[in-house]
């Protein structure tokens, strides 16, 4: 199966957006072709990156079987854009698109980390005025979907109480702020998933071995942008009094 892989949820001055050409076959997952980019606004470039990239490994859009996007959490531009683009390539195609969260394409190498039967899994991701997105990773794979919520790092309550285990590119930052003195909380030099983490969650959950999850923007803020308070303008009338 060929799946091109998109990630541009991650968010601030160090993002990393990332596409990538996945063969998965029954033996394994190999990464054909990888190309990242480093800064804000690399997810806006994926439709020219994926042309160029399907094309220097021997693939043509037509070939695609399935469309891997991150959802989230992270960068609000980042995951409209890199959505947007995979819904509408597969549209375009025929072919599969699957929603993936960061947390859960981490899930598996942060599982083999767990020491104890009560350590919560946590995934760290950065967000904007000193927040950081915190998702919940379920025990084993399945019918649950792990919870994601804004913090402050300057909230000492941010983290729960017993053992955690925390990665993403927060993670350092959030343990720095909201675990000192604590001997309970341990990080995990794990920041992003690879393509092949990405392109074996959406097998998983286009299989059924996972949840559904809509292929939409995971946005855990609500809307900055508000109506009018005196409501919407009516739409233009025409000179003979239709519209």
């Amino acid at each position: 199966m060929r799946v091109l892989v998109l990630d541009g949820a991650q968010a601030g001055a160090q993002a990393r957006a990332l596409v990538a050409c996945v063969s998965v076959t029954p033996e394994g997952c190999v990464v054909a072709r990888a190309h990242e980019v480093e800064g804000r606004g690399g997810s806006e470039g994926f439709p020219l990156l994926a042309r160029d990239l399907l094309a220097s490994c021997g693939w043509s859009m037509p070939m695609l079987d399935m469309v891997a996007v991150v959802v989230g959490p992270g960068s609000f531009t980042g995951l409209r854009a890199s959505v947007a683009f995979a819904q509408g390539l597969a549209l375009g195609l025929g072919c599969d698109v699957i929603g993936v969260t960061t947390g859960e394409a981490l899930a598996d190498a942060l599982r083999a980390h767990v020491v104890s039967a009560d350590m919560r899994v946590l995934c760290c991701s950065v967000a904007r005025r000193g927040r950081v997105f915190v998702e919940s990773i379920p025990a084993r794979n399945g019918a649950e979907i792990g919870e994601v919520r804004a913090v402050m790092l300057d909230d000492p309550t941010a983290l729960p109480s017993g053992p955690l285990l925390l990665a993403g590119n927060a993670a350092a930052d959030l343990a720095a702020a909201c675990a000192q003195g604590r001997d309970d909380v341990h990080v995990l030099a794990l920041s992003r998933p690879d393509a092949c983490a990405i392109a074996r969650v959406a097998m998983l959950r286009r299989e059924g071995v996972l949840a559904l999850r809509a292929v939409l923007p995971l946005y855990v803020d609500p809307p900055e942008a508000k109506l009018p308070a005196a409501g919407l303008r009516p739409p233009p009338r025409k000179a003979d009094g239709g519209t």
